[in-house]
């Protein structure tokens, strides 16, 4: 067997092992930062570098047809030309656009339209790294101050 495939394939489980704990200690320091309010942001640094931001974001406003027959009759007797099989995605889309900027769902002569609703999804962590956080990880990495188990010595964060 060539040892360049033999490299590669210990490479990809060696990224793979620590992708998964990666992703494992990053799910467990958004679950932390699920206490912020929509809207709040926090800075996390190292030495006093900001290394990245955290924000709770609000969730996603989307249109949702939550009594479909109303809807397809109302479609039917205002614009039939938009039924396909199912809505014109396009058409939803124009819609859902009309309904966020107004509030409601409410067609273009002013109409509620039946079986459609705004609806926000939850709100959700987001988390942006700064410009410079792969030098600051790096250096974190050479010192080995991180690790599988986590970050080591935290409490030198500022």
């Amino acid at each position: 067997m060539d040892t360049d495939l033999r490299d590669a394939a210990f490479r990809a489980a060696v990224w793979h092992v620590i992708e998964q704990r990666a992703k494992e200690l990053k799910d467990a320091a958004k679950a932390e930062l699920a206490q912020l309010e929509p809207g709040d942001t926090v800075a996390g640094r190292w030495n006093g570098q900001t290394v990245g931001k955290a924000t709770m974001t609000k969730g996603r406003t989307k249109l949702a047809v939550v009594d479909e027959h109303a809807f397809i009759n109302w479609l039917a007797g205002h614009h039939p030309t938009e039924i396909v099989s199912q809505p014109n995605p396009a058409f939803m889309r124009l819609l859902e656009t009309r309904a966020k900027e107004l509030g409601a769902p409410v067609d273009f002569n002013g109409e509620v339209i039946p079986g459609l609703e705004l609806q926000d999804g939850p709100a959700y962590v987001s988390v942006r790294r700064d410009p410079e956080a792969p030098a600051i990880v790096a250096q974190l990495l050479s010192q080995a101050r991180i690790g599988l188990d986590g970050i080591k010595a935290l409490e030198e964060a500022s």
